[in-house]
């Protein structure tokens, strides 16, 4: 691993991943597991919507360039299955739980553009959706209120995830100099 990636991790800003996650980056990756970690990492941040898992794909590539394929791979599939994992919970928790919980959420831009879109477009909508900066949770939650297929979600977000951080491993170990400052 070059010595400016391990640098650039220890010298990231506390505010972009928490210290638990840091640490655990930085001591597997000397492991041949690695891409699982990272990928389990990509299913629960996908699932809980914790953290946008962006944040965490840029600093494991630097980590580990070579293993830019693979992590792109892997983590678009977590992803979509993080997504299927979380319109299930959303499924059986009842709409009526889910926005007693997240009231705001039906006044925010974001849940009324998903809804526009996944009205008009359907899934090719999520698969955009997931592909781009725009948060997915309220498209995920309008899927779950709506029944739309669990696997259409699963191969909507997983296509669309997939592409977006295949793009961005691949980005992110052919022009490493330009992330290590967002990282």
């Amino acid at each position: 691993m070059p010595e400016c990636f391990t640098g650039a991790l220890a010298d990231m800003k506390t505010h972009v991943i928490p210290d638990w996650l840091r640490r655990l980056l930085m001591r597997s990756v000397a492991h041949r597991h690695y891409s699982l970690v990272i990928t389990a990492i990509a299913f629960w941040s996908t699932m809980t919507f914790s953290f946008p898992f962006v944040a965490v794909l840029i600093p494991a590539v630097l980590l580990s360039p070579g293993r830019w394929l693979t992590l792109g791979l892997l983590c678009g599939i977590a992803s979509g299955l993080g997504a299927a994992a979380l319109v299930e919970i959303f499924q059986y928790m009842g709409s009526e739980f889910v926005l007693a919980r997240y009231p705001e959420l039906l006044q925010t831009q974001a849940w009324q553009t998903a809804s526009e879109w996944l009205q008009r477009w359907g899934l090719l909508a999520m698969l955009i959706i997931a592909g781009s900066p725009l948060p997915q949770t309220p498209a995920l939650l309008f899927c779950a209120l709506g029944n739309v297929s669990t696997l259409g979600i699963l191969a909507a977000v997983g296509i669309g995830k997939t592409v977006k951080y295949l793009f961005l491993a691949w980005a992110t170990a052919r022009y490493p100099a330009r992330f290590i400052r967002y990282s």
